[in-house]
């Protein structure tokens, strides 16, 4: 498996530049690195597909001109590697949000994203979404600092930045289009991917509640018409299902990929 940089914190993994093969693209949680994601794109390359890593740095889930500048950095180099289906794989509230910034992207015209998500077939929605509250952030944050999975313990300091960062307007409004493009809020008309989705998620999830994720999963279904196959775990941390159990995870990606990619028309 060769991997290409194709822009900062992004990089190809796949086998061949010759053979046409659908496209994972795999967007990590907030503070992820980039190593990390790429054992999940790993998991795609396995099963016959070419995979993007994407770690978006921190300020690039946030902060709006940030995101708009990385997306567009992300868009450029993504450009020449569209060549058939695609798949997309977020990793917590970080994934579902940048991923959603390329949606919205798409929703206003960028001829690069609107291919993407024209093409994509599938939505692997790992540990995510979960309600953006200000003491979700704040343990983010505090993970991300700290270097360690998170916790269910308060972080006060970091909750009162995350409340005013979530407060500001252009932070809020972006979110909200979020969430209409991704079916989480507003009317069903504005949603963008209308897809089979898979999710992976665990009871013990101390940052992003396992029935938030439920829930989100049946209202796809009900408002797209498309299949939520859930599959949850008990005793895995945020984001680490693939780290405790990479070769069941692994495989459902692989049963999930021959449902909605290889076999599919």
């Amino acid at each position: 498996v060769r991997a290409i940089k194709l822009a900062p914190y992004c990089e190809l993994l796949t086998r061949s530049n010759d053979a046409e093969r659908p496209l994972a693209i795999c967007v990590g949680w907030f503070g992820a690195s980039l190593k990390h994601v790429k054992k999940y794109a790993a998991m795609y390359v396995d099963a016959n597909c070419d995979a993007v890593a994407i770690a978006p740095p921190s300020a690039a889930m946030l902060v709006p001109a940030a995101v708009d500048a990385y997306a567009d950095v992300i868009l450029r180099a993504l450009a020449r590697h569209v060549r058939g289906k695609c798949v997309v794989h977020v990793a917590s509230n970080g994934g579902f949000i940048f991923a959603g910034n390329l949606m919205l992207k798409a929703a206003n015209g960028d001829a690069t994203a609107r291919t993407i998500f024209e093409r994509t077939k599938g939505v692997v929605f790992d540990c995510a979404p979960g309600n953006l509250r200000p003491d979700i952030v704040a343990r983010a944050f505090a993970a991300v600092v700290g270097g360690a999975s998170a916790t269910s313990e308060p972080s006060p300091y970091f909750e009162v930045f995350a409340s005013w960062l979530l407060g500001r307007r252009v932070l809020s409004e972006r979110l909200l289009r979020i969430d209409e493009l991704w079916g989480k809020a507003g009317a069903p008309e504005s949603i963008l991917l209308r897809c089979p989705s898979m999710f992976m998620y665990s009871e013990a999830d101390v940052l992003i509640s396992p029935r938030e994720i439920e829930a989100f999963a049946t209202l796809r279904q009900d408002q797209t018409g498309h299949r939520s196959t859930l599959h949850k775990y008990d005793d895995a941390g945020h984001c680490e299902i693939g780290r405790d159990d990479y070769e069941d995870y692994k495989s459902k990606v692989t049963d999930f990929l021959e449902r909605v990619v290889h076999s599919a028309a």
